[in-house]
């Protein structure tokens, strides 16, 4: 019933969509190279991210915002924009999957957006004051920037249903736990982190919110939150969460961790505390192809 629910709202979104733009013919942006190229074009963004906020940087954009990541790319697909903005290695996934659909090397301070090192990093998130933050920036310090780099292309790849034989992170599991690390994510934002929903694949943790039986999560975060978790000598559990209750879930104590693709804004420090960055990447423009 779930699922049911929300596709249907999903349609509701594009159909809404599809009254604001007017019929308006779908604008070519295989040629752009800049922001400027971009002039006119209906861009979209997931709501309540930095990418909403990057979006109006393009001159006269016609821009929309979205609450669910997947519904960015429904929109794309039925034409009812011309494109959405999204992290380089989620653009990388989603083209390995639709061969229709390329994206804009647009490179952040130069070409493309104006973006602080914060702004297109992604950190933990964890409630103000927690003591973990220092432990788990030490932890992080551990991961050399190739096996970073590894890691993520091997999570693109998995996540577009390939097979690989050895995650590049790994660490061994407490045979006995000194406590549970509860850590939330969208599981629905890959190669980030995404629900594997039949059979897991390589890497892939239980999701212990209710409801979530057989489920699993998978992604870049994923792994992350797992070495974290070892190295801390706890048990992982992972919980989805919408993009909107996450800094509610931390602060509240529901779990400990955001781990996310989260980026450590300024507005976001003002409410919650972040760790290291644990990943930089350059915003995109996904578009379909003519």
């Amino acid at each position: 019933m779930k699922k049911i629910v929300c596709i249907a709202l999903a349609l509701m979104m594009v159909l809404g969509l599809c009254a604001c733009s007017g019929g308006t013919t779908a604008m070519d942006l295989s040629a752009a190279n800049n922001l400027k190229d971009l002039s006119g074009a209906r861009i979209a963004a997931q709501s309540g991210t930095f990418h909403a906020d990057a979006m109006s940087q393009i001159p006269e954009v016609k821009s929309s915002t979205l609450p669910e990541f997947a519904d960015l790319l429904t929109a794309l697909q039925s034409g009812t924009i011309d494109g959405y903005i999204a992290e380089e290695p989620t653009a990388i996934e989603v083209c390995l999957g639709d061969s229709s659909l390329d994206y804009i090397h647009l490179v952040n301070n130069d070409t493309g957006f104006t973006a602080t090192d914060a702004d297109v990093g992604i950190a933990v998130g964890l409630n103000t004051g927690n003591p973990l933050k220092d432990q788990i920036n030490t932890i992080l310090a551990e991961i050399s920037t190739e096996t970073r780099m590894q890691l993520m292309d091997q999570m693109v790849h998995i996540s577009a249903g390939e097979t690989v034989a050895e995650l590049a992170l790994t660490s061994i599991a407490p045979i006995e736990p000194e406590g549970t690390l509860k850590v939330g994510m969208e599981c629905a934002y890959a190669p980030f982190n995404w629900t594997d929903m039949s059979s897991p694949s390589l890497g892939a943790v239980p999701i212990s919110s209710q409801g979530s039986e057989g489920m699993y999560a998978n992604g870049y975060d994923v792994q992350i939150a797992q070495y974290i978790a070892n190295k801390l000598n706890m048990k992982l559990e992972i919980y989805a969460i919408t993009w909107d209750g996450l800094l509610p879930a931390v602060q509240s104590g529901s779990v400990d961790a955001i781990i996310a693709g989260m980026s450590p804004t300024a507005e976001r420090e003002e409410e919650i505390d972040f760790t290291d960055v644990y990943y930089s990447s350059n915003l995109v423009v996904i578009y379909k192809k003519k």
